[in-house]
């Protein structure tokens, strides 16, 4: 009878766990940085590869668009105005539909200061090309 319960107060619940999980195509990556010049850039590498990609200016505009869709990625940079990447990640670690997908950070911050942010791969910028489409591959 518990089950019933749970499925009658949340009547979604299992659209939720396939918004996280599902598997498309193409995975999409959600690209993150304040710099729209690199965000441009990012895209096109991206979809040169196979990937369909989608960009955020900011951690807040990435959280509106990751709740919209959630990305199989998100490649992220960590200092950016509104919200950076620091307070994005706390965001993303609690929200039932993005705790799960995996963040490649890709930022010019010393790397001794990514130690704790929780990330899947970490890259500094500039940032060599192979490694980076091997990370993004790894958790797609």
């Amino acid at each position: 009878m518990e089950t019933s319960t749970i499925n009658s107060t949340v009547a979604n619940w299992r659209d939720t766990r396939r918004l996280c999980y599902a598997r498309s195509v193409r995975p999409r990556v959600l690209v993150v940085d304040d710099d729209r010049d690199f965000c441009e850039m990012m895209a096109q590498l991206l979809r040169s590869e196979g990937f369909e990609t989608d960009v955020a200016s900011n951690g807040q505009d990435a959280l509106d668009k990751a709740h919209a869709n959630p990305p199989r990625v998100i490649v992220l940079d960590m200092a950016m105005p509104v919200m950076d990447g620091w307070a994005f990640r706390a965001h993303q670690r609690y929200c039932v539909t993005l705790c799960a997908v995996p963040v490649v950070v890709l930022s010019g911050v010393a790397p001794e200061r990514l130690r704790n942010v929780g990330a899947a791969a970490a890259f500094q910028k500039p940032f060599q090309k192979d490694e980076f489409i091997a990370a993004i591959r790894a958790h797609c």
